[in-house]
């Protein structure tokens, strides 16, 4: 008996694929594909990309592999370990610095410069001269602090190299909890989680900063919302504000979902767990004396950094004060919100949480006074979330790659200009980059309504009845311009 083709995509008003032409289609009905799960739960054998990539470790899963056996913890262990490979590759990435020390410009030269090592020479605490408090939300510099506690004495090459190493297994493991949050979240298709443990950027960005405290304590956050946990998820949201101003965002987006679905009561205890923990970080670094706003009266202060289409304004001789810089920096947070409360007038099922998020975080980075090269690892998450297809994660992670190279050898130019970038090529490097960020959020919308699909089974099953009652019914052979015949 021959088999019916899957079926297309057809979108109302579109002629489906094969038509003739003729007035066969039905204008009311928008088909929807059989979904092919084995990219969402066994990408070994769903995306080439992946199938090929594990060439390394055996190959892709057989025929008859017996799928989700063992369970998410599996996912867990096997995702967190090779992402402390990814890790250590970074370590290696910044051997040279390592071996000889944090310098400059040597550590431009070589990409190899990171904030974990520099930086170390205030006496006191967080918020003392010289201290992590000057540069960095209060519960990082918090950390850093602690970190530089922990820190044997000695010469000052080997503090920044004891520095480094811890600052790295803190990485390592925040990681981890970053990946143990995303198979939560995404029980049925865990190793989609792979999107944060195996991103090449990784290996470049990880650790230059300490950005990656700041991801986990966001997407655990997001993760409890999800799993309509609100005050815990408010909570840990919190936290992550004070540890990076980024989850903001998430926390816009997740007012802007609970306004639409009518869950005022839930975005109340979610902003409460958002305000207390906010609450209790100022209090906590005023009561010990600190500053806890003297990072964003800095931010106020400064000039374009590198990244910030501004800064390719400042290189093309266009100048730009810094208190423009700051209202340009608010709009840019202000058109986020309209594009996010536009987004979510669509239909719930099309406006997925994770994409709205990618989607404002995106216009917040690429208008902010700067972005350098440690905020790449922000996305990995919602990149997860959204199950993001590996060749489209492959070529923004190349862009980003290139840029995080070019960018240092065009900032050690200043010492040597005829080995180094020059501002024309940077500028090039530069808007491609944000060009590859908006190309992430466009494709996340289609993405992640596969996932929903996915998720979903149920729906889509229904939705495909339906279709096939309508044709049936429907005068004449429309098996001819849907997949073929039976």
């Amino acid at each position: 008996m021959a088999q019916r083709a899957p079926l297309q995509r057809c979108r109302p008003g579109r002629q489906p694929p094969g038509h003739d032409g003729g007035p066969r289609i039905l204008p009311s009905v928008t088909v929807t594909p059989r979904r092919d799960s084995d990219r969402l739960t066994v990408p070994s054998r769903g995306e080439g990309v992946v199938g090929w990539a594990t060439e390394v470790i055996g190959g892709p899963t057989g025929r008859y592999g017996a799928i989700g056996r063992r369970g998410a913890s599996y996912a867990v262990t096997v995702l967190s370990a090779l992402a402390s490979v990814f890790v250590a590759l970074g370590v290696v990435q910044k051997h040279s610095c390592v071996e000889k020390g944090w310098g400059a410009p040597e550590s431009l030269w070589r990409a190899c410069y990171s904030d974990l090592a520099v930086g170390l020479t205030g006496n006191g605490g967080p918020w003392a001269a010289g201290g992590p408090g000057e540069n960095q939300p209060m519960l990082t510099a918090l950390l850093q602090w602690l970190l530089r506690q922990v820190t044997p004495t000695g010469s000052s090459l080997a503090v920044q190299q004891y520095y480094f190493a811890f600052g790295a297994v803190l990485i390592a493991l925040a990681i981890a909890a970053t990946v143990i949050a995303l198979t939560a979240a995404l029980p049925g298709t865990p190793w989609l989680a792979a999107h944060a443990a195996l991103s090449p950027v990784l290996i470049t960005a990880s650790l230059v900063s300490m950005d990656a405290f700041g991801v986990a304590l966001a997407t655990v956050g997001l993760v409890l919302w999800m799993r309509d946990k609100p005050l815990a998820a408010g909570v840990l949201l919190g936290l992550a504000v004070m540890a990076r101003s980024y989850p903001l965002i998430i926390v816009a987006a997740i007012v802007l979902v609970a306004l639409r679905d009518g869950r005022s009561r839930e975005m109340t205890r979610m902003l409460v767990g958002v305000a207390a923990a906010v609450g209790a970080c100022l209090a906590v670094a005023i009561a010990v004396g600190g500053d806890p706003f003297a990072v964003y009266q800095n931010w106020n202060r400064a000039a374009a950094g590198y990244g910030s289409p501004w800064l390719v304004l400042s290189i093309l001789k266009i100048k730009v004060d810094a208190a423009t810089l700051t209202w340009l920096a608010v709009a840019g947070w202000l058109l986020a919100l309209l594009v996010g409360a536009y987004l979510v007038r669509r239909p719930r099922h099309a406006t997925p949480l994770p994409a709205l998020v990618l989607t404002m975080l995106v216009i917040v980075m690429c208008t902010g006074k700067a972005f350098p090269v440690q905020q790449a690892i922000w996305v990995l998450p919602l990149l997860a979330l959204i199950a993001m297809r590996w060749r489209e994660h492959l070529v923004w992670a190349g862009v980003e790659i290139v840029y995080f190279v070019m960018t240092f050898l065009y900032i050690a130019s200043s010492s040597d200009p005829n080995k180094g970038v020059a501002p024309a090529m940077y500028v090039v490097f530069a808007m491609v980059r944000l060009i590859a960020y908006a190309g992430l959020a466009w494709v996340s919308w289609e993405t992640a309504e596969e996932l929903a699909d996915h998720q979903d089974p149920e729906s889509a099953r229904a939705l495909e009845e339906r279709l096939q009652r309508e044709l049936s019914t429907a005068p004449g052979d429309d098996s001819v311009i849907v997949g073929g015949r039976a």
